[in-house]
């Protein structure tokens, strides 16, 4: 629980390849938190801009503000949002890799490639859940992670992600439309439009599925299956096999290795 009386706030820092989720801690709890897209163009001093804005209307005091921690996929971001740390708080952020987070064993060939929000989706799942435990994403990429018993990161399954299907569909054959992402009444659709929304939503609820099944078979074991991402409350009332929605688990992840690594 968090301590009342400990005002000093911890700046969490999740970049995706379609958004960029900050949040604000006090102590274990997350106190606020944005979403906004990564596409855009931005200094250090434009990010900065935007991040006080967004602080002033929420009423957070920046002063407050003693830590950062960055999970980044996309190189010059990270050094945008490690520069307006720097610059404006005066205080070194913990940026989350391979080589930052040795609590965690990865069984990684090399296990450098493993990105920062999957050790962060990880290690949050593990503390949270405990393990044997997969850890699904729905991001850009859909990415599955296994936990052993332990708390090892054993490996997982990279797969598109159910936006970029649909923009990959859109932009790869001329006649068929961008979608609402939402589950159509009936599988076997009357329409170009529900058939693609078919394809799309059901088909992740397929592979999610098999996909677990799969998994669990090849581990000797069964445990629980936690999903986050945009999308997860929506594919979790279609599933059986997910065991509990975490909306904000980069983050939480995030709070937990910085408490573990930080100088």
């Amino acid at each position: 629980m968090s301590d009342p009386s400990d005002n000093r706030l911890l700046l969490a820092i999740d970049v995706g390849n379609t958004n960029i989720v900050l949040g604000i801690f006090q102590g274990d709890e997350l106190r606020h938190h944005w979403r906004l897209t990564t596409g855009v163009s931005r200094t250090a001093d434009e990010a900065w801009i935007g991040f006080t804005s967004l602080c002033r209307l929420a009423g957070v005091d920046l002063k407050q503000i003693s830590g950062a921690a960055i999970s980044s996929v996309v190189p010059d971001m990270t050094t945008i949002f490690a520069d307006m740390v720097r610059n404006n708080f005066s205080i070194v952020p913990y940026e989350v890799s391979a080589a930052t987070t040795p609590s965690l064993t990865i069984k990684y060939d090399i296990p450098g490639h493993v990105g920062a929000d999957r050790i962060c989706n990880a290690v949050a799942g593990f503390e949270m859940h405990g393990g044997p435990l997969v850890v699904v994403d729905f991001g850009t990429a859909t990415t599955f992670d296994i936990i052993a018993e332990n708390g090892d990161y054993l490996g997982g399954v990279i797969t598109p992600g159910i936006e970029l299907s649909q923009k990959i569909l859109h932009q790869k054959a001329a006649r068929l439309p961008q979608v609402r992402l939402h589950f159509p009444d009936k599988i076997i659709a009357d329409s170009t439009e529900k058939s693609i929304q078919a394809g799309l939503m059901f088909g992740t609820v397929e592979k999610l599925e098999g996909l677990c099944r799969r998994i669990w078979k090849e581990l000797g074991s069964t445990g629980k299956v936690i999903v986050t991402g945009g999308l997860a409350p929506v594919i979790a009332q279609h599933s059986k096999v997910i065991d509990a929605v975490e909306p904000f688990l980069v983050l939480r992840g995030l709070r937990i290795l910085y408490e573990r690594h930080s100088p």
